[in-house]
């Protein structure tokens, strides 16, 4: 297990609590022990936010100082056709809706700018695509990109390809890892709770078959993101259960790069009303994800998702990136987003520098590259 670093506890304990049942996770966190899930539900329900996000923030620091990243990326949502049919989705269509698509090869590559460092590329659940369309589309990128890591494919998406190839998940990874593929994105976790799993999507993978493609990916090289979707039905036990299974992988392998909380967005779907949106939620699960989640080293304010301006309150409450770019993003514009497309490399440095932290830009991986001249 890679814990945080131990903090200085007395940093934090000079600030005054309003819930004194946080004053033993501190000294844990402080002596750089592993919180358990009691301590994850005494923090989802506290009422002393503020703590929590302070206590966060020492974390994040003493990880990474007060180092913000970013990355010039791009996400293509190759085909909106998905028999999954999420209720907390906005973007599948039907294969026989006008405004069902799905782009080829050559239209993917069109998609992308140049000077990126990754290609962002998912999609939905359509039923017509073969092993080959995913392999001509990887070969394709990687040729007309050979710079850029190619971040393709949730693992909903991989066991897809496996049930109806008939090939088992190490072969359909190992194909997919020699056409281009260099990281699989975190999306379709949602909230592992079975329960909970079979109301918002009962016809996704399990959350065993989601962690076992990880699982599986990570053991092959090939390392992984992580998500949770928050502010639906679930409730804070789902979600402190969601990080430890997350957690417990990572102990296994290692292979997780970065956490990424996702906010529910109530727009045209038909869970639409049944969560008020609450921006201290999105606060407190990106703080809760940096001090359950020791051992995965990042953890993102996806700015797309949050909102520009709550991502950046989400930077000085354990969070170390911003994501990047994005320079085009359809999931989230359907489902009510009224952030912008995409950002400039400008844009997301004075945002980073405006919550009085030092940009840098980064790689896929999360490495630091040079920086130049925006």
């Amino acid at each position: 297990m890679r814990n945080y670093e131990k903090i200085n506890l007395p940093d934090f304990m000079d600030i005054s609590f309003i819930d004194s049942s946080l004053e033993p996770i501190v000294a844990k966190v402080a002596n750089g022990e592993r919180l358990s899930f009691e301590d994850g539900m005494i923090l989802e329900v506290s009422e002393d936010i503020h703590s929590i996000c302070r206590l966060a923030d020492l974390v994040r620091e003493r990880m990474h100082g007060n180092r913000i990243g970013y990355i010039s990326n791009v996400h293509i949502d190759y085909t909106n056709i998905c028999v999954s049919k999420c209720k907390f989705c906005a973007y599948w269509r039907d294969a026989e809706s006008d405004s069902a698509y799905t782009l080829t090869s050559d239209e993917a590559i069109e998609r992308v700018p140049n000077d990126v460092q990754e290609i962002h590329l998912v999609g939905g659940l359509n039923p017509t695509l073969p092993l080959s369309y995913f392999l001509d589309i990887l070969k394709g990128l990687k040729e007309r990109f050979p710079e850029a890591v190619i971040k393709a494919f949730t693992a909903v998406e991989i066991y897809e390809l496996t049930r109806r190839s008939g090939l088992g998940p190490w072969s359909v990874l190992d194909r997919l890892h020699d056409a281009g593929l260099g990281m699989l994105p975190g999306g379709g976790a949602e909230i592992f709770d079975e329960g909970i799993r079979n109301i918002v999507c009962p016809y996704k993978a399990s959350a065993d078959d989601w962690l076992f493609i990880h699982r599986s990916a990570h053991e092959m090289g090939i390392p992984s993101n992580s998500t949770m979707l928050h502010g639906h039905i679930e409730k804070p036990e789902h979600r402190i259960d969601h990080l430890i299974r997350l957690r417990g992988v990572q102990d296994d392998t290692g292979g997780f790069v970065a956490h990424i909380p996702l906010p529910y967005l109530p727009g045209n779907n038909s869970l639409s009303g049944t969560h008020a949106v609450d921006g201290t939620l999105d606060i407190r699960e990106i703080a809760i994800a940096r001090l359950m989640l020791d051992n995965i080293p990042h953890i993102k304010a996806y700015w797309r998702a949050l909102g520009i301006r709550m991502a950046q309150a989400g930077l000085r409450a354990g969070a170390d990136d911003l994501d990047g770019t994005v320079n085009r993003e359809d999931i989230m514009h359907e489902a009510g987003s009224g952030e912008p497309r995409g950002l400039t490399l400008v844009q997301l440095r004075k945002i980073i520098k405006g919550a009085g932290l030092e940009p840098y830009r980064r790689n896929a991986f999360h490495e630091s590259m040079e920086e130049a001249a925006v």
